[in-house]
Protein backbone atom coordinates (compact mmCIF):
# COMPACT_ATOMS: atom_id res chain seq x y z
CA UNK A 1 0.00 0.00 0.00
CA UNK A 2 1.06 3.68 -0.56
CA UNK A 3 0.50 7.04 1.09
CA UNK A 4 -0.73 9.39 -2.09
CA UNK A 5 1.26 12.21 -0.36
CA UNK A 6 4.22 11.13 0.81
CA UNK A 7 4.22 8.01 -1.88
CA UNK A 8 5.75 5.96 1.20
CA UNK A 9 4.74 2.16 0.15
CA UNK A 10 4.46 -0.46 2.69
CA UNK A 11 2.66 -3.85 3.55
CA UNK A 12 1.42 -3.18 6.90
CA UNK A 13 -2.05 -2.00 5.65
CA UNK A 14 -3.63 -1.95 8.77
CA UNK A 15 -1.54 1.46 9.98
CA UNK A 16 -3.04 3.44 6.70
CA UNK A 17 -5.72 6.10 7.13
CA UNK A 18 -8.41 5.46 4.33
CA UNK A 19 -10.33 8.35 3.15
CA UNK A 20 -12.79 9.43 0.41
CA UNK A 21 -11.55 12.12 -1.68
CA UNK A 22 -13.50 15.25 -2.00
CA UNK A 23 -15.36 15.35 -4.75
CA UNK A 24 -14.49 12.26 -5.88
CA UNK A 25 -16.01 8.27 -5.72
CA UNK A 26 -12.49 6.86 -5.02
CA UNK A 27 -10.70 6.38 -1.35
CA UNK A 28 -7.22 7.74 -0.86
CA UNK A 29 -4.52 6.34 1.49
CA UNK A 30 -2.36 8.12 4.03
CA UNK A 31 0.98 7.09 6.30
CA UNK A 32 0.35 8.24 9.77
CA UNK A 33 2.96 10.51 9.92
CA UNK A 34 1.49 12.43 6.58
CA UNK A 35 -2.17 12.26 8.17
CA UNK A 36 -0.95 13.71 11.22
CA UNK A 37 0.90 16.84 10.08
CA UNK A 38 -1.58 17.49 7.39
CA UNK A 39 -4.13 17.17 10.71
CA UNK A 40 -1.85 19.98 12.92
CA UNK A 41 -1.08 21.93 9.72
CA UNK A 42 -5.08 22.22 9.06
CA UNK A 43 -5.76 22.91 12.40
CA UNK A 44 -2.72 25.32 13.17
CA UNK A 45 -4.26 27.33 10.28
CA UNK A 46 -7.85 27.40 11.44
CA UNK A 47 -7.00 28.67 14.03
CA UNK A 48 -5.07 31.33 12.73
CA UNK A 49 -7.49 32.43 10.25
CA UNK A 50 -9.99 32.51 12.71
CA UNK A 51 -7.24 35.09 15.06
CA UNK A 52 -7.12 36.71 11.65
CA UNK A 53 -10.58 37.16 10.98
CA UNK A 54 -10.98 38.75 14.95
CA UNK A 55 -8.65 41.42 13.96
CA UNK A 56 -10.47 42.02 10.73
CA UNK A 57 -13.86 42.18 12.45
CA UNK A 58 -13.17 44.34 15.41
CA UNK A 59 -11.22 46.76 12.84
CA UNK A 60 -14.36 46.38 10.59
CA UNK A 61 -17.06 47.34 14.19
CA UNK A 62 -14.57 50.25 15.13
CA UNK A 63 -15.22 51.73 11.95
CA UNK A 64 -18.89 51.44 11.59
CA UNK A 65 -20.46 49.23 15.05
CA UNK A 66 -23.30 48.37 12.32
CA UNK A 67 -20.73 46.34 9.83
CA UNK A 68 -22.82 42.99 9.07
CA UNK A 69 -19.09 41.22 8.06
CA UNK A 70 -17.52 42.60 11.33
CA UNK A 71 -19.93 41.14 13.69
CA UNK A 72 -19.96 37.59 11.93
CA UNK A 73 -16.41 37.62 12.51
CA UNK A 74 -16.26 38.31 15.72
CA UNK A 75 -19.05 36.20 16.33
CA UNK A 76 -17.20 33.30 14.98
CA UNK A 77 -14.14 34.19 17.33
CA UNK A 78 -16.16 34.29 20.23
CA UNK A 79 -17.41 30.55 19.29
CA UNK A 80 -14.25 29.40 18.60
CA UNK A 81 -13.02 30.67 22.02
CA UNK A 82 -15.09 29.40 24.13
CA UNK A 83 -15.24 26.01 22.52
CA UNK A 84 -11.04 25.92 23.32
CA UNK A 85 -12.24 26.91 26.86
CA UNK A 86 -14.79 24.22 27.44
CA UNK A 87 -12.46 21.59 26.62
CA UNK A 88 -10.46 21.64 30.11
CA UNK A 89 -13.60 21.60 32.27
CA UNK A 90 -15.32 18.60 30.15
CA UNK A 91 -12.12 16.68 30.41
CA UNK A 92 -11.65 18.09 34.08
CA UNK A 93 -15.56 16.58 34.35
CA UNK A 94 -14.18 13.07 33.63
CA UNK A 95 -10.83 13.27 35.57
CA UNK A 96 -12.85 13.87 38.70
CA UNK A 97 -15.51 11.33 37.95
CA UNK A 98 -12.50 8.77 37.65
CA UNK A 99 -11.40 9.65 41.04
CA UNK A 100 -14.70 9.59 42.29
CA UNK A 101 -15.20 6.07 40.92
CA UNK A 102 -11.72 4.86 42.09
CA UNK A 103 -9.88 4.81 39.11
CA UNK A 104 -6.91 5.99 38.53
CA UNK A 105 -6.33 9.16 36.21
CA UNK A 106 -2.77 9.66 35.09
CA UNK A 107 -2.83 12.86 32.32
CA UNK A 108 -5.05 15.18 30.91
CA UNK A 109 -4.06 15.70 26.63
CA UNK A 110 -5.51 19.51 25.37
CA UNK A 111 -5.06 20.14 22.22
CA UNK A 112 -2.75 18.33 18.88
CA UNK A 113 0.79 18.74 17.70
CA UNK A 114 4.02 19.39 19.52
CA UNK A 115 3.66 19.49 23.41
CA UNK A 116 4.27 22.96 24.88
CA UNK A 117 4.18 22.85 28.59
CA UNK A 118 3.63 19.86 30.83
CA UNK A 119 2.83 19.92 34.67
CA UNK A 120 2.03 17.93 37.53
CA UNK A 121 -1.30 19.02 39.69
CA UNK A 122 -2.79 16.62 42.49
CA UNK A 123 -1.10 13.65 40.80
CA UNK A 124 -2.42 14.34 36.92
CA UNK A 125 -0.17 15.42 34.50
CA UNK A 126 -1.51 17.73 32.39
CA UNK A 127 0.01 18.10 28.65
CA UNK A 128 -1.14 20.96 27.26
CA UNK A 129 -0.35 21.23 23.20
CA UNK A 130 0.14 23.53 20.39
CA UNK A 131 -2.86 23.39 18.71
CA UNK A 132 -5.64 24.26 21.40
CA UNK A 133 -9.10 21.49 20.17
CA UNK A 134 -9.66 18.55 21.58
CA UNK A 135 -8.84 16.89 24.20
CA UNK A 136 -8.49 13.62 26.16
CA UNK A 137 -7.76 12.24 29.50
CA UNK A 138 -6.25 8.95 30.23
CA UNK A 139 -7.29 6.51 33.23
CA UNK A 140 -7.47 3.22 34.03
CA UNK A 141 -9.44 0.88 36.43
CA UNK A 142 -7.94 -0.73 39.33
CA UNK A 143 -10.26 -3.68 38.97
CA UNK A 144 -13.46 -4.80 37.34
CA UNK A 145 -15.88 -4.72 40.16
CA UNK A 146 -18.78 -2.21 38.68
CA UNK A 147 -17.08 -2.37 35.66
CA UNK A 148 -19.83 -1.00 33.09
CA UNK A 149 -21.56 1.54 35.83
CA UNK A 150 -18.04 3.35 36.58
CA UNK A 151 -17.52 3.27 33.21
CA UNK A 152 -20.82 4.45 32.52
CA UNK A 153 -20.82 7.45 34.94
CA UNK A 154 -17.05 8.96 33.81
CA UNK A 155 -17.86 8.80 30.47
CA UNK A 156 -20.87 11.04 30.89
CA UNK A 157 -19.40 13.58 33.77
CA UNK A 158 -17.68 15.42 30.53
CA UNK A 159 -20.79 16.10 28.73
CA UNK A 160 -22.32 17.23 32.43
CA UNK A 161 -19.89 19.68 32.82
CA UNK A 162 -21.01 21.24 29.21
CA UNK A 163 -24.68 20.52 30.22
CA UNK A 164 -24.31 22.39 33.15
CA UNK A 165 -22.53 25.38 32.06
CA UNK A 166 -25.02 25.74 29.37
CA UNK A 167 -27.84 25.41 32.02
CA UNK A 168 -26.12 28.09 33.78
CA UNK A 169 -26.47 30.68 31.36
CA UNK A 170 -30.35 30.19 31.14
CA UNK A 171 -30.97 30.89 34.35
CA UNK A 172 -28.90 33.41 34.69
CA UNK A 173 -30.58 35.31 31.66
CA UNK A 174 -33.60 32.85 31.94
CA UNK A 175 -35.67 36.61 31.97
CA UNK A 176 -34.00 38.63 28.70
CA UNK A 177 -34.33 34.52 27.43
CA UNK A 178 -38.34 34.34 28.43
CA UNK A 179 -38.94 37.64 26.54
CA UNK A 180 -36.82 37.90 23.67
CA UNK A 181 -34.95 34.48 23.19
CA UNK A 182 -31.65 33.13 23.21
CA UNK A 183 -30.46 36.55 20.68
CA UNK A 184 -31.44 38.91 23.14
CA UNK A 185 -28.35 38.26 25.35
CA UNK A 186 -24.72 39.43 25.27
CA UNK A 187 -22.85 38.06 22.98
CA UNK A 188 -20.51 36.45 25.49
CA UNK A 189 -22.93 34.21 27.48
CA UNK A 190 -24.91 33.66 23.77
CA UNK A 191 -21.87 32.13 22.46
CA UNK A 192 -21.06 30.34 25.54
CA UNK A 193 -24.39 28.28 25.78
CA UNK A 194 -23.70 27.67 21.79
CA UNK A 195 -20.24 26.55 22.12
CA UNK A 196 -20.89 24.05 25.31
CA UNK A 197 -24.15 22.98 23.45
CA UNK A 198 -21.64 22.17 20.46
CA UNK A 199 -19.24 20.48 22.48
CA UNK A 200 -22.32 18.12 24.01
CA UNK A 201 -23.79 17.43 20.60
CA UNK A 202 -20.20 16.38 19.28
CA UNK A 203 -19.45 14.36 22.01
CA UNK A 204 -22.38 12.73 22.79
CA UNK A 205 -22.56 11.76 18.85
CA UNK A 206 -21.21 8.22 18.79
CA UNK A 207 -18.41 8.22 16.04
CA UNK A 208 -14.50 7.99 15.64
CA UNK A 209 -13.17 11.38 16.32
CA UNK A 210 -10.16 12.14 13.33
CA UNK A 211 -8.57 14.96 15.31
CA UNK A 212 -7.67 12.70 18.07
CA UNK A 213 -7.77 9.40 16.28
CA UNK A 214 -9.83 8.15 19.20
CA UNK A 215 -13.84 6.72 19.40
CA UNK A 216 -16.11 9.62 21.52
CA UNK A 217 -17.89 9.38 24.31
CA UNK A 218 -20.80 8.56 22.77
CA UNK A 219 -19.32 5.65 20.84
CA UNK A 220 -17.87 4.42 24.41
CA UNK A 221 -20.69 4.61 26.20
CA UNK A 222 -22.43 1.77 23.09
CA UNK A 223 -19.27 -0.35 23.24
CA UNK A 224 -19.67 -0.44 26.99
CA UNK A 225 -22.72 -2.84 26.10
CA UNK A 226 -20.45 -5.03 24.72
CA UNK A 227 -16.95 -4.85 26.40
CA UNK A 228 -16.02 -8.43 27.64
CA UNK A 229 -14.09 -9.50 30.80
CA UNK A 230 -11.06 -9.84 29.26
CA UNK A 231 -11.42 -6.67 27.97
CA UNK A 232 -11.94 -5.34 31.54
CA UNK A 233 -8.69 -7.41 32.84
CA UNK A 234 -6.58 -5.98 29.66
CA UNK A 235 -8.04 -2.64 31.27
CA UNK A 236 -6.58 -3.42 34.78
CA UNK A 237 -3.22 -4.26 32.91
CA UNK A 238 -3.06 -1.47 31.47
CA UNK A 239 -3.05 0.38 34.99
CA UNK A 240 0.37 -0.73 36.05
CA UNK A 241 2.02 -0.31 32.08
CA UNK A 242 0.88 3.07 32.89
CA UNK A 243 2.08 3.53 36.52
CA UNK A 244 5.25 2.09 35.12
CA UNK A 245 5.80 4.27 32.26
CA UNK A 246 5.13 7.37 34.24
CA UNK A 247 7.67 6.15 36.92
CA UNK A 248 10.28 5.77 34.02
CA UNK A 249 9.41 8.66 31.64
CA UNK A 250 8.37 11.74 34.40
CA UNK A 251 9.60 10.34 37.87
CA UNK A 252 12.46 8.98 36.23
CA UNK A 253 12.90 6.08 39.02
CA UNK A 254 13.75 2.99 37.58
CA UNK A 255 13.11 0.93 40.70
CA UNK A 256 9.45 2.24 41.40
CA UNK A 257 8.56 1.74 37.11
CA UNK A 258 9.79 -1.91 38.10
CA UNK A 259 7.91 -2.75 41.14
CA UNK A 260 4.94 -1.60 39.25
CA UNK A 261 5.52 -3.78 36.50
CA UNK A 262 6.63 -6.99 38.20
CA UNK A 263 3.04 -5.98 40.43
CA UNK A 264 0.81 -6.17 37.22
CA UNK A 265 2.84 -9.80 35.94
CA UNK A 266 1.59 -11.17 39.35
CA UNK A 267 -1.67 -10.62 38.48
CA UNK A 268 -1.08 -10.75 34.90
CA UNK A 269 1.51 -12.81 33.74
CA UNK A 270 0.54 -13.23 30.33
CA UNK A 271 -0.12 -9.56 29.63
CA UNK A 272 1.44 -8.79 26.10
CA UNK A 273 1.63 -5.13 27.25
CA UNK A 274 3.02 -5.68 30.46
CA UNK A 275 5.62 -8.10 29.05
CA UNK A 276 7.04 -5.16 26.47
CA UNK A 277 6.93 -2.89 29.02
CA UNK A 278 9.48 -5.30 31.44
CA UNK A 279 12.16 -5.65 28.33
CA UNK A 280 12.13 -2.08 28.12
CA UNK A 281 13.11 -1.34 31.50
CA UNK A 282 15.71 -4.37 31.10
CA UNK A 283 17.15 -2.58 28.28
CA UNK A 284 17.03 0.66 30.81
CA UNK A 285 19.17 -0.97 33.28
CA UNK A 286 21.52 -2.68 30.39
CA UNK A 287 20.35 -5.86 30.72
CA UNK A 288 20.53 -6.18 26.87
CA UNK A 289 20.70 -10.54 27.15
CA UNK A 290 17.74 -10.96 28.75
CA UNK A 291 15.56 -8.02 27.22
CA UNK A 292 16.66 -10.12 24.04
CA UNK A 293 15.63 -13.54 25.52
CA UNK A 294 12.01 -11.82 26.48
CA UNK A 295 11.31 -9.86 23.17
CA UNK A 296 12.16 -13.37 21.26
CA UNK A 297 9.90 -15.43 23.11
CA UNK A 298 7.25 -12.73 22.61
CA UNK A 299 8.14 -12.56 18.96
CA UNK A 300 6.59 -16.47 18.28
CA UNK A 301 4.06 -16.02 20.49
CA UNK A 302 0.28 -16.19 19.45
CA UNK A 303 -1.65 -12.88 19.45
CA UNK A 304 1.44 -11.28 18.98
CA UNK A 305 1.02 -10.32 15.51
CA UNK A 306 -0.44 -6.47 15.85
CA UNK A 307 3.34 -6.18 17.94
CA UNK A 308 5.40 -8.06 15.79
CA UNK A 309 7.14 -4.92 14.06
CA UNK A 310 7.94 -3.39 17.67
CA UNK A 311 9.17 -6.74 19.08
CA UNK A 312 11.08 -7.05 15.50
CA UNK A 313 12.35 -3.01 16.49
CA UNK A 314 13.12 -4.08 19.65
CA UNK A 315 15.04 -7.18 19.41
CA UNK A 316 17.09 -5.09 16.51
CA UNK A 317 18.02 -2.80 18.51
CA UNK A 318 19.28 -4.46 21.88
CA UNK A 319 21.41 -6.31 19.23
CA UNK A 320 23.01 -3.16 17.87
CA UNK A 321 23.42 -2.28 21.21
CA UNK A 322 25.06 -5.82 22.39
CA UNK A 323 27.24 -5.32 19.01
CA UNK A 324 28.54 -8.92 18.44
CA UNK A 325 29.05 -9.82 15.24
CA UNK A 326 26.91 -12.71 14.55
CA UNK A 327 24.10 -10.58 15.94
CA UNK A 328 24.12 -7.84 13.25
CA UNK A 329 22.49 -9.85 10.72
CA UNK A 330 19.54 -10.40 12.67
CA UNK A 331 19.73 -6.82 13.55
CA UNK A 332 20.09 -6.17 10.01
CA UNK A 333 17.49 -8.41 8.92
CA UNK A 334 14.79 -7.70 11.67
CA UNK A 335 15.21 -3.79 11.54
CA UNK A 336 14.36 -3.94 7.94
CA UNK A 337 11.71 -5.81 7.82
CA UNK A 338 10.43 -3.05 11.25
CA UNK A 339 11.29 -0.20 8.87
CA UNK A 340 10.16 -1.36 5.86
CA UNK A 341 6.51 -1.77 7.18
CA UNK A 342 6.74 1.51 9.46
CA UNK A 343 9.04 3.71 7.64
CA UNK A 344 7.28 7.32 9.57
CA UNK A 345 8.08 5.64 13.03
CA UNK A 346 10.47 7.97 14.82
CA UNK A 347 11.48 4.74 16.94
CA UNK A 348 11.78 2.58 13.99
CA UNK A 349 13.41 4.90 11.77
CA UNK A 350 16.25 5.47 14.89
CA UNK A 351 17.10 1.92 15.23
CA UNK A 352 17.52 1.41 11.71
CA UNK A 353 19.59 4.17 11.77
CA UNK A 354 21.65 2.73 15.30
CA UNK A 355 21.65 -1.22 13.38
CA UNK A 356 22.98 0.74 10.30
CA UNK A 357 25.55 2.61 12.08
CA UNK A 358 26.54 -1.01 14.06
CA UNK A 359 27.06 -2.00 10.34
CA UNK A 360 29.60 0.25 9.70
CA UNK A 361 27.46 1.73 7.21
CA UNK A 362 27.74 5.29 8.95
CA UNK A 363 26.74 7.86 6.44
CA UNK A 364 23.38 5.77 5.67
CA UNK A 365 22.88 5.57 9.67
CA UNK A 366 23.72 8.92 10.28
CA UNK A 367 21.48 9.96 7.63
CA UNK A 368 18.55 8.02 9.42
CA UNK A 369 19.52 9.19 12.74
CA UNK A 370 19.24 12.58 12.22
CA UNK A 371 15.85 12.48 10.71
CA UNK A 372 14.76 10.06 13.96
CA UNK A 373 16.06 13.24 16.16
CA UNK A 374 13.88 15.18 13.79
CA UNK A 375 10.80 13.13 14.59
CA UNK A 376 10.78 11.91 17.89
CA UNK A 377 8.83 14.05 20.40
CA UNK A 378 10.12 13.91 23.91
CA UNK A 379 13.59 14.94 25.21
CA UNK A 380 14.72 11.73 26.57
CA UNK A 381 14.23 9.90 22.93
CA UNK A 382 15.83 13.09 21.21
CA UNK A 383 19.02 12.79 24.07
CA UNK A 384 18.89 8.83 23.03
CA UNK A 385 19.28 9.64 19.44
CA UNK A 386 21.92 12.17 19.92
CA UNK A 387 23.64 9.65 22.08
CA UNK A 388 23.73 7.47 18.59
CA UNK A 389 25.24 10.02 16.59
CA UNK A 390 27.74 10.71 18.82
CA UNK A 391 28.56 7.27 18.36
CA UNK A 392 28.73 7.27 14.58
CA UNK A 393 30.74 10.43 14.32
CA UNK A 394 33.35 9.06 16.57
CA UNK A 395 33.51 5.77 14.27
CA UNK A 396 34.00 8.09 11.85
CA UNK A 397 36.55 10.33 13.55
CA UNK A 398 34.96 13.37 13.59
CA UNK A 399 35.60 13.66 17.20
CA UNK A 400 34.00 17.38 16.95
CA UNK A 401 30.79 16.00 16.04
CA UNK A 402 30.63 13.60 18.55
CA UNK A 403 31.01 15.89 20.87
CA UNK A 404 28.39 18.52 19.89
CA UNK A 405 25.95 15.58 20.14
CA UNK A 406 27.18 14.33 23.36
CA UNK A 407 26.86 17.49 24.98
CA UNK A 408 23.21 18.13 23.12
CA UNK A 409 22.38 14.63 24.73
CA UNK A 410 23.27 15.90 28.00
CA UNK A 411 21.24 19.14 27.33
CA UNK A 412 18.16 16.98 26.79
CA UNK A 413 18.39 14.67 29.27
CA UNK A 414 21.25 14.28 31.29
CA UNK A 415 20.17 10.94 33.05
CA UNK A 416 20.00 9.05 29.49
CA UNK A 417 21.99 5.70 30.26
CA UNK A 418 23.52 6.20 26.37
CA UNK A 419 25.42 8.88 27.50
CA UNK A 420 28.14 6.87 29.23
CA UNK A 421 28.20 4.81 26.37
CA UNK A 422 28.34 7.19 23.71
CA UNK A 423 31.28 8.88 26.08
CA UNK A 424 33.05 5.52 26.28
CA UNK A 425 33.40 5.61 22.06
CA UNK A 426 34.09 8.82 22.10
CA UNK A 427 37.00 8.25 24.84
CA UNK A 428 38.19 5.08 22.78
CA UNK A 429 37.97 6.96 19.66
CA UNK A 430 40.17 9.89 20.73
CA UNK A 431 42.62 7.36 22.32
CA UNK A 432 43.34 5.41 18.71
CA UNK A 433 43.43 8.54 16.87
CA UNK A 434 46.60 9.81 19.14
CA UNK A 435 49.82 9.72 17.43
Amino acid sequence: MKCHICKTESEFEAAFIKEWRSFRTIQSTVCPACWVRRRNRFEGTYQLAILAGAAAGYGLLWLDPRSTPGTLLTALFLINLFLILSIIPHELGHAVAARLAGWRVFQIVIGIGKSIYRRNFFGILFDFHRVPVNGTTVSAPMNTRWFRIKRTFILLAGPAVNAVSASAVFFVYQDAWRNEGLFSLPPAPRYFFLANLCVLAVNLWPRHLKTLGLPSDGRQLLNILTVSKQAQDELVAMRYVLEANMCREHQRSAEAARAWCDQGLAMFPENLHLMIMSGVLLLDQHEYERARDLYLKLLDRNGAENMRHILLNNIAYIDALIGRPELLSEANDYSKQAYDAQPWAASIIGTRGTVLVAMNLLDEGIALLIKAYDAAESPRSKAENACHLSVAHARKGNSGDARKYLDLAGQLDSQCTLIRVAEGKLHGSASTSDP
